[in-house]
């Protein structure tokens, strides 16, 4: 099943301690939008993953998550849960989201991200829960929350209502050296989750979870298929295998060219969970999340 990450814009209301999407303000193009929703139809794509920058703050995201429904797409945005106006208004073109919530402490949730909107996430979460098929918070492992997996996935079970995604940390890619997490710590909070995995609601596979242990021990894992299954798509319709090989554009012509890839440079969620062959596993995951989602909990209203 071929998935597109697609980061429709360079712009965020956030001051986050490991990005530098605040310093942007580039937008997906208007005129472009209706061609590379075909461009991706043309190409088979199923899945496709609205990210950014915080996707909300494109003015057109109705229309690009109305279009996508049209077209008959699997729809999922990546958000940091603090438009709710906009989430209301996508609502019924979305199937799928997963808002950011970093720690279950307010405080340190609210340090990371550089505003106080702890409370607004959450109420964020609540609101969308009965309005799309699959919701989950999602938590980037650092070093203020890789120890406390236990804590964290307790509140947003219980309270929330919705199940846990963990996101794979990586240096190059989220941290610019603000947030410094050691290779054991991010090891001891996916060990956890892999080791605990019935005792709380998680948003990925066990697969992934021990995946994860295993790279970071330096033993063989699935291989990634970025730029094969998975491939990334930029805020100017550029189409590469991943976040990283954004030297190898796929999109020369409008029928994609498939990746050679044979790297195991990074373990980012987006790419590796996806190229993990365990076609059941998955399924049985997101018709979990569904009825997790939907069930009668008084806690998380």
């Amino acid at each position: 099943m071929r998935i597109v990450i697609w980061n429709i814009d360079f712009k965020c209301n956030l001051l986050c301690k490991g990005c530098n999407a605040f310093q942007g303000n580039e937008l997906f193009p208007r005129d472009k939008i209706d061609d590379f929703i075909d461009e991706m139809k043309y190409n088979k794509v199923k899945v496709v993953s609205v990210t950014g920058g915080e996707p909300t703050l494109h003015p057109d995201l109705p229309k690009i998550m109305k279009t996508l429904k049209e077209k008959g797409f699997f729809t999922h945005i990546a958000t940091n849960g603090t438009n709710k106006y906009m989430l209301e208004k996508i609502s019924p073109y979305l199937d799928a989201a997963t808002i950011s919530l970093d720690s279950h402490i307010p405080e340190l949730h609210n340090e990371y991200r550089g505003r106080k909107i702890f409370d607004i996430v959450v109420d964020t979460m609540k609101f969308l829960k009965p309005r799309v098929k699959v919701l989950t918070s999602n938590m980037l492992v650092t070093n203020f929350n890789y120890d406390k997996i236990n804590e964290y996935a307790e509140f947003v079970n219980k309270e929330i209502g919705v199940p846990v995604s963990m996101c794979f940390p990586d240096n190059t890619a989220y941290y610019y050296e603000r947030v410094p997490v050691e290779k054991e710590q991010i090891k001891a909070a996916f060990k956890y989750a892999s080791e605990n995995y019935k005792q709380h609601k998680f948003g990925n596979t066990k697969s992934f979870y021990e995946e994860a242990v295993l790279w970071l021990e330096n033993k063989e894992v699935s291989r990634c298929r970025a730029g094969q299954e998975v491939f990334y798509a930029d805020y100017r319709g550029n189409v590469y295998p991943c976040f990283y090989k954004t030297d190898v554009k796929l999109n020369e012509t409008r029928k994609w060219k498939i990746y050679d890839n044979n790297c195991n440079a990074c373990f980012i969620q987006c790419f590796r969970e996806p190229s993990i062959k365990k076609p059941i596993e998955q399924a049985k995951l997101i018709a979990g999340i569904y009825l997790y989602n939907r069930r009668s909990d008084s806690r998380a209203r």
